[in-house]
């Protein structure tokens, strides 16, 4: 009876928690698909238009950084209801702006928000699965920012489509309100609910006491985390930059109309739903667990997509389509893996801190968020918007190296009481 109880509660929070951060994307996707809209109603030129990407990432990178351990202190439970509720009610007016100060301060207000969520959602998903089972667990989880950035710009091309680009903001803003009041009702612990979670170290299911609760500099100093967040940097940045830029990118450089742009743009999330779903189960049944050196094939290989993704550029949208499914599948795929799997062993082993290692891994990938908006638009402005792909290229080698010097280091004697596997 015990095991069926918490099987019901396992899966009632993944899908809770599933729905929840997947819906953060309903209101980051927004930003794309506006952008040409913004130019023309707002008057903001190519090269101010990447202030509004930092807008909304650097305060994300910000708190991400330094008050990720809230998670620990407050409850991931708390913590992901409040970040959600705070994203929500900055975006819903965002569509009333006749200027773009008061939209880039209501951006700031929402990536502030939102960064609370990852490193919430990681250290409960953590405690509610065995250490055997979280590669896997993680990697099914991750599809819900793919599934999340498909349906935020489905719904925004549809908005902006039928009812203008100021009716895109405020249905992703309810939909993540809602979201915040069921994970306060559900989100729970497993000892809150009266439950041991087998194969778990003994050390992963009691809280984190005060001598516990790691600064930054803390965290920094970590075997592997230097490492692991310069690849999260560059993984997230060539992420984002396509995530924020490929519509514009697909209408200015291969001569795309807008809706098609933006719907053409969402074969990168498909890739990425099919590579963060496989991820962890490749990891832990044919790689034996090697989470760093399985990503840093990975990264590699988003790298070579884009390279062939330029290289048949002239041959039609099919071909986009294949290699920017291909790239996101890679992409997409140790983003997981280093912010949330291994990022929630270290931090549980280093004394039941998950929260506050994730938060930092993440928010340090989140600094390549903030720097993508301005070094796109400067690359744009300065030698055209073909450069933005070869940029995408340089960037995803240089992470696939750092997973791959994270992946010898922990190979040498020094590093092998890490939860990870070589």
């Amino acid at each position: 009876m015990e095991g069926r109880k918490l099987r019901i509660w396992q899966w009632l929070v993944f899908t809770v928690l599933w729905l929840a951060y997947g819906s953060t994307y309903l209101l980051r996707k927004t930003l794309g698909v506006v952008k040409g809209d913004l130019e023309n109603e707002l008057k903001v030129g190519p090269g101010h238009l990447g202030w509004a990407d930092t807008a909304l990432l650097l305060p994300y990178a910000g708190v991400s950084l330094t008050l990720s351990s809230l998670g620990d202190h407050l409850g991931p439970r708390l913590t992901l209801a409040g970040g959600l509720l705070v994203s929500a009610a900055a975006t819903a007016p965002m569509g009333m702006v006749q200027s773009f100060g008061p939209f880039l301060v209501m951006l700031v207000v929402s990536g502030a928000g939102q960064a609370l969520c990852w490193p919430a959602s990681c250290a409960l998903l953590a405690s509610w699965f065995s250490d055997a089972s979280r590669n896997s667990v993680f990697g099914l989880f991750s599809t819900c920012c793919f599934v999340g950035g498909l349906a935020g710009t489905g719904l925004a091309v549809w908005l902006q489509a039928a009812f203008g680009w100021r009716s895109i903001f405020w249905p992703p803003a309810a939909c993540v309100a809602a979201l915040g009041v069921v994970v306060w009702a559900f989100g729970q612990d497993p000892n809150d609910c009266g439950l041991v979670v087998p194969g778990r170290a003994a050390a992963s299911q009691s809280k984190p006491t005060s001598e516990t609760r790691m600064s930054m500099l803390t965290v920094w100093r970590i075997p592997l985390i230097p490492e692991i967040s310069v690849a999260m940097f560059c993984v997230k940045f060539v992420r984002y930059a396509l995530m924020f830029w490929l519509p514009l990118y697909l209408m200015r450089s291969l001569g795309y109309s807008q809706v098609t742009s933006g719907v053409a743009s969402t074969a990168f999330e498909v890739g990425g739903v099919g590579g963060s779903a496989l991820i962890g189960v490749v990891v832990d049944r044919c790689l034996g667990g090697r989470a760093l050196l399985t990503s840093a094939m990975s990264v590699t290989g988003s790298a070579l997509a884009l390279v062939a993704f330029i290289l048949t550029a002239a041959w039609g949208p099919v071909f986009h389509a294949v290699f920017l499914v291909v790239a996101g599948a890679f992409n997409c795929g140790p983003d997981v893996l280093l912010a949330g799997a291994v990022a929630a062993d270290i931090g549980e082993r280093e004394g039941g801190a998950a929260a506050a290692v994730t938060g930092v891994v993440n928010g340090m990938g989140s600094l390549g968020t903030v720097l993508e908006g301005p070094l796109v638009a400067l690359a744009a402005a300065y030698f055209g918007w073909n450069s933005m792909m070869p940029l995408m290229i340089v960037v995803s080698l240089l992470g696939g190296l750092a997973c791959l010097r994270a992946h010898t280091l922990h190979t040498h004697q020094s590093y092998k009481r890490l939860p990870i596997t070589a």
